[in-house]
């Protein structure tokens, strides 16, 4: 209970900054001028105070190329190859059944965005930012079965991607120099499209699905 209202109390806070941003109030020096050409990377507070991935696991970082400009870059790979086997023995006829898969799985997500910040009152900075995203996954399945002696084949494969346009805004705070805290929610507008292939020996069927959408995104918490 007492992270949870910590956590609480510190979203708050960030998001009540907003109200001191917009007061145009502004200090001669700030940890936002010193951060030209500095990289830091990205980390996503959760409610109990533990970290995870911000918007990538394999990395999740920022780029400053200016005093009120930035890059963020987040990349996720996901790679697999899986194989099972199951054997089935019938105490009736003394026949083994059994069954042989194959799995196969890749995807990868890249999402990307210019931040630009506005200055504040002391070390708390309202941002914008812009930029877009793609996703895409494949995941094949090869099996082999073996049933009372009669053996049949059945393959599978399933392709999705999405790409689009990120919008958000949020606020930032400097509490060290080589550290700050930020909070930010915003638009996600995104085209989706799927398709699933199957076939054994005796039918073949293939659906596809595509989508249209704009949904708002979740809300990040994190620290830089």
């Amino acid at each position: 209970m007492l992270f949870q209202s910590l956590y609480k109390f510190s979203f708050a806070f960030l998001f009540a900054s907003l109200i001191f941003v917009s007061t145009g109030f502004s200090q001669s020096t700030s940890y936002l001028d010193s951060l030209d050409g500095k990289f830091a990377l990205q980390f996503q507070i959760n409610d109990n105070f533990s970290l995870s991935d911000f918007q990538g696991a394999v990395l999740s970082g920022k780029y400053h190329f200016g005093k009120r400009d930035a890059i963020r870059l987040g990349l996720e790979i996901i790679l697999g190859d899986a194989d099972s086997e199951t054997k089935l023995n019938n105490l009736d006829t003394n026949q083994v059944d059994q069954s042989v898969d194959e799995t196969n799985n890749f995807g990868f997500t890249v999402n990307s965005q210019y931040i630009h910040y506005i200055r504040g009152t002391d070390n708390i900075s309202l941002f914008g930012g812009i930029g877009p995203f793609f996703q895409y996954y494949k995941s094949t399945r090869n099996r082999k079965l073996d049933v009372d002696g009669i053996e049949t084949l059945a393959n599978s494969e399933n392709k999705n991607y999405s790409f689009g346009i990120d919008l958000l805004v949020g606020v930032e705070w400097w509490f060290h120099k080589y550290m700050s805290l930020s909070a930010e929610y915003g638009l996600k507008f995104y085209y989706l499209s799927s398709r699933s292939n199957f076939e054994d020996d005796t039918k073949k069927g293939e659906s596809k699905h595509t989508a249209y959408n704009i949904s708002g995104n979740h809300i990040n918490f994190g620290i830089t």
